[in-house]
């Protein structure tokens, strides 16, 4: 279960941009303690015992995300969720990832996620939390024209387009990942991080993202 946890961190990390690939190198994925950080340069300790240096450049994406639970959820909150429908066509949710802010248009609404049309996106702002029915209620704009009787797709740009609704069912167990940009400074001694890096032919790392998933010491 941790290991899933620790994969999904790395998902609500990764979602928020999309960093170009280049043909010589490669993605990999750290997990690990910070041991230090000179302003360029991160040291982690990794679950393998390893110790990574990793370059931190200005584009670097670094955010801070925590586990939550249903009911840390509440009316108001932004949401970005995947699920797949069963045979009655009910939602049942893979994944949440709880936003400070609403997606850009392009991405709010209800669609098919494009590299696998089984999983249906659905991003909107929570309406309701159920604990007794595992129930989480979304409000979201959809492609449609004001006053649709049926409202999926992504909001259109530069116009709020329908208004739809969701109820998403939720198991316990499934990841909530709040997600909130952060900077360098939580780089601390003992920080618990995350991390995407791509190796070039020299085995130098440079970090594409960074997810803190829970605060180190502060400075004495």
């Amino acid at each position: 279960m941790k290991r899933a946890v620790r994969f999904a961190i790395c998902l609500a990390a990764g979602a928020l941009f999309s960093p170009d690939a280049l043909a010589d190198t490669q993605t990999l994925h750290l997990h690990g303690v910070v041991q230090a950080f000179d302003g360029n340069t991160l040291t982690i300790k990794a679950d393998s015992g390893k110790t990574a240096l990793v370059a931190i450049l200005p584009q670097t994406r670094i955010v801070r995300s925590w586990i939550m639970m249903l009911s840390d959820l509440k009316a108001g909150d932004y949401v970005a969720t995947l699920s797949m429908a069963d045979p009655k066509g009910n939602l049942h949710v893979q994944s949440v990832r709880v936003l400070a802010s609403a997606l850009s248009s392009n991405d709010e609404g209800q669609y098919k996620l494009e590299s696998n049309p089984a999983r249906i996106v659905t991003n909107g702002t929570v309406s309701a939390v159920s604990l007794s029915s595992s129930t989480l209620s979304i409000v979201f704009h959809g492609a449609g024209g004001d006053g649709a009787t049926s409202c999926t797709g992504r909001a259109p740009p530069g116009s709020a387009g329908c208004t739809g609704n969701a109820d998403l069912l939720i198991a316990r167990g499934v990841p909530i990942i709040a997600v909130t940009n952060g900077d360098t400074s939580l780089f601390r001694l003992g920080a618990i991080v995350s991390v995407s890096a791509t190796s070039d032919a020299a085995s130098l790392l440079t970090a594409s993202s960074v997810s803190v998933e829970r605060e180190g010491k502060l400075p004495q």
